[in-house]
């Protein structure tokens, strides 16, 4: 399995993908955003490495370790959606195999343009395992699906709070977050209604891939409430990392904001460049000082400091993953459970 030439291509393609012009130019474009930032804002530089080095190193040890719990909480997530899938007699590898493959896909995220850390995942997994591609992705739009709702509702509370509070909130944040909320809504009615209507149309081979991405997606959006919790844990884990590096720093947000400014980090990722680099530093440091007492060189050593752990670290841990699969022949590292066969899916 590991040693097939259709398996080495897709880690071939990552790196390519990831020197290719369009990922150089969206680092160039994210450059110029962080030359942005610098100059308009007026960030003293040498007091913001100041800041940065006189951190405290135990809180920011928490934040990284924190913030890594996220894999295995989602992990679990993943595991359970599949599990809706492919049924409670189904061998599964354990967390820790679907955590490596989440951490996989966000380091291809981290250095590749759009997103391509999602289809890579499936990928690793469908081949690894023997389960249809589509079938896959379909669980990862069903992570996404719940995902929006999660931080639509979130950064909901956490504005009323701040509202509550006599601070102000960001709408054009919030009102972003509702819009992908509301196009969720919509999506996953039309998929619902939709679904017989386009196997009757569609050709008999793409009529097939997407009755599989149907069951990927909707059919896996069963035990919600376990689902949500282990969602939820995840988005927790990133709302610590920020506020662990707020203390690192001795500086002072409110809880209410630091939940607002972490679920607004996700969003500005979205920006299609590398992890959002440059979109997320300049879109931050403007969220902390119009929210925020902090001043223009605060707002950046946090933003440096978090994005050290939520972009850096991930880069290099990644890449270091990477590079032990390969050197392994990328076999599966976590075993099925003993005694249960697995079956063959259909590709």
């Amino acid at each position: 399995m590991s040693g097939s030439p259709h398996n080495q291509a897709v880690p071939v393609s990552l790196i390519r993908r990831a020197f290719s012009v369009p990922t150089l130019v969206s680092l160039a474009l994210a450059g110029a955003f962080l030359a942005f930032l610098a100059t308009r804002f007026h960030v003293d530089l040498a007091a913001t490495w100041r800041y940065v080095a006189a951190s405290n190193p135990w809180f920011l040890a928490s934040a990284l370790l924190v913030y890594y719990t996220t894999f295995p909480f989602r992990g679990a997530r993943w595991r359970l959606l599949m599990r809706n899938i492919l049924g409670r007699g189904t061998a599964l590898p354990g967390v820790g195999y679907f955590g490596q493959l989440l951490l996989l896909g966000w380091f291809a995220n981290s250095v590749s343009w759009f997103r391509l850390g999602d289809a890579y995942r499936a990928y690793l997994y469908s081949s690894e395992q023997g389960v249809s591609f589509t079938r896959t992705i379909g669980t990862i739009m069903a992570e996404r699906f719940l995902d929006t709702i999660l931080v639509a509702l979130l950064l909901l509370v956490a504005t009323l709070l701040l509202i509550s509070r006599g601070q102000g909130a960001s709408w054009p944040v919030l009102g972003t977050a509702l819009g992908l909320l509301a196009l969720v809504v919509a999506v996953l009615l039309a998929m619902g209604r939709a679904r017989g209507w386009l196997l009757q149309r569609l050709p008999r081979r793409l009529s097939e891939y997407y009755q599989q991405f149907h069951e990927g997606s909707l059919g896996s959006l069963r035990q919600i409430p376990a689902a949500t919790l282990w969602g939820g844990l995840g988005w927790l884990a990133e709302v610590g990392r920020l506020y662990l590096v707020v203390h690192a720093l001795g500086l002072e947000l409110g809880l209410p904001l630091v939940i607002f400014l972490a679920l607004a980090n996700s969003l500005l990722t979205l920006v299609p460049t590398p992890g959002g680099l440059g979109a997320v530093e300049s879109g931050m440091v403007v969220l902390v000082v119009q929210l925020s007492p902090l001043t223009t060189t605060n707002a950046a050593a946090l933003v440096v400091v978090d994005r050290a752990i939520s972009y850096l670290s991930i880069t290099a841990f990644g890449a270091l993953l990477f590079l032990a699969r390969q050197g392994v022949g990328r076999r599966c590292l976590g075993p099925p459970e003993a005694g249960e066969p697995k079956p063959l899916e259909p590709r």
